[in-house]
Formats: structure tokens, C-alpha cells, sequence
């Protein structure tokens, strides 16, 4: 049993070095596709032919992009500092603030340290540099850029925070009055170990009363560390029913070193959960899981999305099916709950699933928030131990697993690939004949928000990603995608400019035709779209379908506008 609990012990330490490992490459990857994105629309100020085009472009980009706090503009000659907001410029002109070049995008691009802009508002900027050495800066809010990272987490009481290596000061902390303010924990080790060259690895300190474990990253263009770890107790909580059962090992022996067998079996099975990158395949082997360690009858597993009361499965292909809309069902399950009831007492979800005997309901919750739910039927009760410690492993595995792949691939709301998914598959059609980026943006959905409300605007945005999923069939479409907001993309083959330009006017006749029901309002509405070859670089192309959607948009909007490129 002392055998293994070291090594379940070890096993846990794995398992929490790669968690945090996942944490900061997912962290520097939103970061990344972040900056990314203002490079696009540094690209759209510096395309502005006056003024006043500079200024109405300016203004949009802000009231469509909350991570952005401001936009500044730096005069060679003069040295003179303007802001799109008129806010205070003190803070931008500061001889502290320091540039780091990236040099990956283009070498008129750097990206600054951190700086107070307004008390208690940090802000980083990234500039782009003008051929007539004037300079444009789009400026980030910190506590909206960086707040997606507040669910990265590693085991139960892990987290990932940011530090700016050139001021020490906190990029990101889930504690948001953190941001900005020195960082102890930086500069217990991790500074000197960076210092001295090592921009990459694992770290151990002792902070506040507790072992700390980490990982931390210097390996990026904006001179930050992305740090990642948890308490060693948080590692050493795993091993705790070991401990429980070495007690008992003088007296029921061969009953411990049965269960130790197989709990040390249960927990391989269970580590193998984290591996997991796709829903179907972690549903796969929790029903492995279940059927090898509990007799039962049948097993079910719903997930739940807290943002619509969806209780939906998954098939052995991946696809997904709405099975009950009910948010005053989830309520009715608590956290770490475990209950075994009979048909009688079925919940309306059980009834649903047809579970019309004996069975176990175990819902799996992030935090606070109602995740899954798995039915087990089973005519007699099975080892309550086995089944907690089956639900503690995979509330933790799905609850990454949702959120890296939130972050990584799908958006939440639709259900189309995200902005890191098609900036990938943009980067992987660079140069082939027949691919072509169109960008289409909803036309005045602010005034639908404001007039219907804003789940009468999130049944427009959805009502829109249908009718792309039906216009824009796969294999010739490679990527339908939410950008942002009520914008979206489409990565799909045509035969010429022709094929693409009336593929897309297709697509927006279906949208000026159609009409979206909700409650008491009837809603008609247009898009506007922007097409362009996909070539020469992934900036360039986004920038150039985005120019052309903005030229949509000039001409009165309900606009398909092809940017023709020239070899």
C-alpha cells in the first residue's frame, strides 16, 4: 500500500506538471491570437486615406473590441501624443516604458511593458511604426484581455498568473486588484533562473505557508513569464484514500490489498481521461471506465451548457443532440452529490434517457457550475468509493478538456470553429489555387439588441451560423467560424473569383430572405461580406477580406465587396 500511494503520489505530480504545461501553452496561445488581431487593425488604420477616415475607422475598432482601451497616435516630427478618447497621455509619454520587437509578424511591430494609464488601469500597447516613422498604438486593457485565463487551472486549487519580466508587475492574477502590483512569487526564483538564461522549466518555492510546484515560460516575443502550477498539498490530496486504507491493512489484509489492486488500476484508467482532446472519446472511455470497475445495466452521459439549459449527448461520431432544455433542473443538483434512487423518482432528464429502473445520478460540476450528469443503472448499490473517486477524476479531466477546447477550437455559442481554429487552417491554404477568406458581419446588430433584446440577438447569430453550415457545405468549405461578436468567417474552395463572389451573394439573399422568430418579434436582417484569395500571409489575407468587408459596409451595407488580388 506505502508502494502505492508513492506511487499514485508520483503519478498525481505528473499529472499536474502536465495540466500546467497545457495551461501556459493555451494562456500564450489567446494571448498570441490577441495581438495577432490588432496587428489586422493597425494594418486597417494605416491603410486610412485622411484623417477623417483615420478617426471614423479608429472608432470603430474600439466600440467593437472591449480589450481595447484606446488607440494613440505619435507624431515623428513633433513628438505630439493624440488620443481617440482624449484621454490623458501622461502615462504613454513615460521613459520607462520599454518595446520589444515581433519580429515574426513584421518589423514594424513591438509590443510595450505594462503602464498605468489611469489609477488602477493597466494597459500594454502594440505599435506599429508608419513608413513616415509616425506611430500608431492600439492599447489593451489588461482586465479584459487577460480574463479568459481565469479558468485555466491545475488540479482543484491550481492557476495560471502573468508577469511582465521587464517591470516584475502582474499581467494577470485571478484576483483582478493583483493586476499591475509587484509579484512576490516571480521574484522568489523564477527571475534569477530567467536571468541567467533559462527561459523555460519547472520551478519550486515556498510562499505564504505553503510548497508551491510549477512551470513557467519566458519563451514569447512580449518579454512576459506565464507561470502555472498549484500547492504540493493539492497533489498530495489524491492519495488520501490510500492513506485510508493502509489504516485497515492490519486487520482486513487481503480486503486491502484486493482494493489496492484495484484502485491502483482505477486510477490508470482514469489519468488516461486527460489525454483526451474531443468529447466523444473522453464519453468512450469514461463508459470503459465504468464498465470494467461498476456492474451496472447501462450507462448514460449528458452534458449540460449553463448559457442556454442545453442537456445534450454525443454520438460515437461526435455529433451532438439536444436532448432537454431545462434550467431549473440544474439547479437541482448540488456539488460532490451521489444518489441512488428507483424509476419512481427519476429526474425529467432520466425520463428522457428512458432510465426507468434503479440507477445512480452522478453530476459532475466546475467549481460551481453543472457540467455533465451520468446516469448508472444498476439493480443493486456499488462501492460509493469507486464512484466518487470516478467523479472527482472526471470532473477535473472534463472540465480542461471544455475549456482548452473552448479556447482552442469551438466557440461556445454556435458551435463553429473559433479564431485560433481558422487563423490555423488560413495558415495551413496559404497559396492554393481556389481558396478563398470571406468575412461577414451582421448589419446594425446593435439596433436588434437594443430593440428585441439580447437573447432575441443571440437567435440571430445562430440563426446566421445555420445558414452557413447550409450554404457553405463541407468538403468546400475547410472552416465556418464566429471571429467575434456578430462577425464570422468562411475558409471554402471556388472555381474562380466569379464562383466565390456568387457563392457568397447566395448566402446573403438566403440571409435577407429569411426571418428569425422570437417570442413576440419577427426579425429580418442583412450582411454584409468581404472576400478575398487567400495568399501571401494569414495577416494579409484577414486584412485584406477585412478592407473589403469595411468597403461592404461603406456602400450601405447588405454588400457582397471581392478584394481582387494581383499576383
Amino acid at each position: 500500500m506505502i508502494y502505492a500511494a508513492f506511487q499514485q503520489l508520483e503519478k498525481s505530480e505528473k499529472i499536474a506538471y502536465q495540466q500546467s504545461f497545457a495551461n501556459l501553452k493555451t494562456a500564450s496561445d489567446l494571448i498570441s491570437s490577441q495581438v495577432e488581431a490588432a496587428t489586422s487593425k493597425l494594418y486597417l488604420l494605416d491603410d486610412a486615406h485622411s484623417l477623417l477616415d483615420f478617426d471614423n475607422t479608429a472608432k470603430k475598432i474600439l466600440d467593437f473590441s472591449p480589450a481595447y482601451s484606446d488607440i494613440i497616435t505619435v507624431n515623428h516630427e513633433t513628438r505630439q501624443y493624440r488620443s481617440m478618447l482624449l484621454n490623458p497621455i501622461r502615462a504613454e509619454q513615460s521613459l520607462d516604458i520599454t518595446w520589444s520587437p515581433l519580429n515574426s509578424m513584421a518589423p514594424q511591430f513591438s509590443v510595450s511593458s505594462i503602464y498605468e494609464k489611469l489609477p488602477n488601469q493597466w494597459v500594454f500597447a502594440v505599435r506599429y511604426i508608419q513608413e513616415n516613422l509616425n506611430e500608431i498604438w492600439i492599447e489593451f486593457d489588461l482586465k479584459y484581455t487577460t480574463q479568459r485565463l481565469r479558468g485555466l487551472k491545475t488540479l482543484e486549487h491550481g492557476y495560471v498568473f502573468v508577469v511582465d519580466s521587464t517591470t516584475g508587475r502582474l499581467v494577470f492574477h485571478p484576483d483582478p486588484k493583483r493586476i499591475g502590483s509587484p509579484s512576490v512569487s516571480y521574484h522568489a526564483g523564477i527571475s534569477e533562473k530567467i536571468s541567467n538564461g533559462l527561459r523555460f522549466g519547472k520551478h519550486e518555492y515556498y510562499y505564504k505557508g505553503q510548497f508551491k510546484v510549477s512551470v513557467f515560460d519566458n519563451d514569447n516575443p512580449y518579454n512576459w513569464v506565464f507561470i502555472s502550477g498549484t500547492d504540493r498539498s493539492d497533489i498530495l490530496a489524491s492519495t488520501y484514500q490510500f492513506s485510508l486504507t493502509a489504516i485497515v491493512i492490519a486487520s482486513l489484509l487481503l480486503l486491502a490489498m484486493v482494493f489496492n489492486y484495484v484502485t491502483y488500476q482505477l486510477n490508470k484508467s482514469l489519468a488516461e481521461l486527460n489525454s483526451k482532446d474531443e468529447l466523444a472519446d473522453f464519453k468512450h472511455n469514461l463508459r470503459a471506465i465504468l464498465d470494467r470497475f461498476c456492474h451496472h445495466k447501462g450507462i448514460q452521459l449528458c452534458f449540460y451548457d449553463a448559457d442556454y439549459g442545453h442537456f445534450t449527448t454525443i454520438d460515437y461520431h461526435g455529433n451532438s443532440q439536444i436532448i432537454l432544455k431545462d434550467k431549473a433542473l440544474a439547479t437541482r443538483f448540488s456539488p460532490s452529490s451521489l444518489s441512488y434512487t428507483g424509476k419512481r423518482y427519476a429526474d425529467p432528464l432520466a425520463k428522457k434517457l428512458h432510465v426507468n429502473s434503479r440507477h445512480y445520478t452522478i453530476p459532475l460540476f466546475d467549481k460551481e457550475s453543472l457540467i455533465a450528469v451520468i446516469y448508472m443503472k444498476a439493480n443493486f448499490p456499488t462501492y460509493r468509493s469507486i464512484l466518487r473517486m470516478i467523479r472527482d477524476y472526471s470532473e477535473v479531466a472534463l472540465s480542461n478538456l471544455l475549456l482548452h477546447k473552448k479556447l482552442r477550437s469551438k466557440d461556445v455559442m454556435t458551435h463553429l470553429d473559433n479564431k485560433l481554429t481558422i487563423r490555423e487552417k488560413i495558415d495551413s491554404q496559404l497559396g492554393r489555387d481556389g481558396v478563398y477568406l470571406a468575412i461577414l458581419d451582421i448589419d446594425h446588430f446593435k439596433r436588434i439588441n437594443d430593440t428585441c433584446g439580447h437573447e432575441c440577438g443571440d437567435q440571430v447569430i445562430l440563426h446566421t451560423a445555420e445558414l452557413m453550415k447550409t450554404c457553405f457545405p463541407k468538403p468546400g468549405a475547410m472552416s465556418l467560424a464566429r471571429y467575434g461578436g456578430e462577425e464570422f468567417c468562411v475558409l471554402f474552395k471556388a472555381n474562380d473569383e466569379n464562383d466565390a463572389y456568387e457563392q457568397c451573394e447566395l448566402f446573403r439573399q438566403m440571409v435577407e430572405q429569411a426571418t428569425v422568430d422570437y417570442e413576440e418579434y419577427s426579425v429580418q436582417y442583412t450582411v454584409s461580406v468581404g472576400i478575398t484569395s487567400a495568399q501571401d500571409s494569414q495577416h494579409i489575407t484577414i486584412g485584406r477580406a477585412d478592407k473589403a468587408l469595411y468597403q461592404a459596409k461603406g456602400l450601405g451595407r447588405n454588400q457582397v465587396v471581392l478584394n481582387t488580388f494581383k499576383a
